[in-house]
């Protein structure tokens, strides 16, 4: 009994909303990014500024495994995932990551460097997701190292 008390206690605590205050901040952030002059619409609110452009020739598509440099943080700045101080780019398939990211990437090409600003919609929704609180808008600096 104590177990299913438990378990009730948890799935409550995960369902839970999104702090509505949280929310509107993120979106206030998104409107505020996309007022300035070289930040693009990508595609449904995820936003984009070239920070460097690369060379390569290619866009991945769904199907190719990505190897990239990232900073991902919030609104406020701080950093939840990193690997910019590794020595190695991570190796993602593309088609595995958040749709934010998704419609990101097949836009650049290898060598393009960008910051990323990603709608909740797009990353994890209301969802917690680990230090990410739900609804929680996502900012991302990108290297694109290569496309396999």
């Amino acid at each position: 009994m104590l177990y299913l008390c438990i378990s009730v206690k948890m799935m409550l605590i995960m369902a839970k909303k999104p702090d509505s205050k949280y929310v509107a901040e993120c979106r206030q952030f998104l409107e505020e990014m996309a007022a300035q002059p070289d930040v693009r619409n990508v595609s449904k609110g995820v936003l984009m500024k070239y920070i460097e452009r690369g060379t390569g020739e290619v866009s991945p598509r769904a199907n190719n495994v990505v190897s990239v440099k990232y900073k991902g943080m919030l609104i406020d700045g701080t950093v939840f995932d990193s690997n910019m101080e590794d020595g190695y780019p991570a190796a993602f398939r593309l088609r595995d990551l958040i749709v934010g990211w998704q419609i990101v990437l097949t836009q650049m090409v290898a060598g393009d460097k960008v910051m990323v600003y990603i709608p909740s919609e797009f990353g994890y929704g209301d969802r917690r997701e680990g230090d990410i609180p739900g609804g929680s808008t996502l900012v991302y600096e990108i290297h694109l190292v290569e496309v396999h």
